[in-house]
């Protein structure tokens, strides 16, 4: 909940909520419960992201913007027309522009988990060739970027080519390089922290442990 865009922890009805509007996907029921969402959702994740771009630029000095997900869908080339999305996610990024197209930090809450993480999301084949030349160029220095976040711990995420990328015999490297997509998430079920302030310190920790990763991956610039 959410005093004085402070951060409380979200509301324990954001469960419930999201779960019906997953079932009731349509404009007469979201209009009968938008000050619902209002409440239990976009004014939690509001302050949370205020806080946490505060936090970040106290803790570290590092300036990034935040963008917070719209629960309406654009549906206009999708074959899913269901108009609203029952998940909600904010991203921190830097500089203006576009955040798809670029390493971001994010928090992500659904139904039944939540997450924080670093991504990215468009560009993949470009980006992904460029970041297989920056591991090449150290690849010291990547593993143990990579083993530093092993701590919190993240999972990495993304499919890998079939095709065998390099003839790397190091594990480690043949596993960075076969991957297609990349994201470190760090991910868990509905429990009491999503509803306490307690939130906010653990997608802090989160952030300042992909930080590093995230500035090596601010880097990598594809061509």
């Amino acid at each position: 909940m959410k005093q004085n865009n402070v951060f409380e922890g979200f509301s324990k009805d954001l469960t419930d909520f999201l779960w019906e509007l997953r079932f009731n996907n349509y404009k007469q029921w979201f209009d009968e419960n938008r000050n619902r969402y209002q409440r239990v959702l976009k004014e939690p994740m509001d302050a949370l992201a205020a806080e946490l771009v505060r936090q970040v630029k106290e803790r570290t000095g590092e300036t990034f913007l935040c963008s917070v997900s719209r629960i309406n869908r654009d549906v206009r080339f999708s074959k899913d027309k269901s108009p609203y999305r029952d998940h909600k996610w904010l991203v921190l990024k830097r500089g203006e522009g576009l955040w798809k197209d670029k390493p971001v930090l994010f928090f992500e809450v659904g139904a039944d988990y939540y997450m924080a993480g670093l991504g990215i999301y468009e560009r993949l084949p470009a980006y992904m060739k460029a970041f297989r030349k920056k591991v090449e160029a150290n690849p010291a220095l990547f593993l143990r970027l990579a083993q530093g976040l092993e701590a919190f711990p993240f999972t990495v995420r993304g499919e890998d080519y079939k095709k065998k990328m390099g003839n790397w015999t190091d594990w480690q490297m043949g596993f960075w390089m076969q991957k297609k997509e990349i994201s470190f998430l760090a991910e868990r079920g509905i429990d009491e922290l999503l509803y306490s302030r307690e939130l906010l310190d653990w997608c802090m920790d989160a952030f300042l442990a992909l930080l590093p990763m995230c500035k090596w991956m601010e880097e990598v610039v594809a061509e």
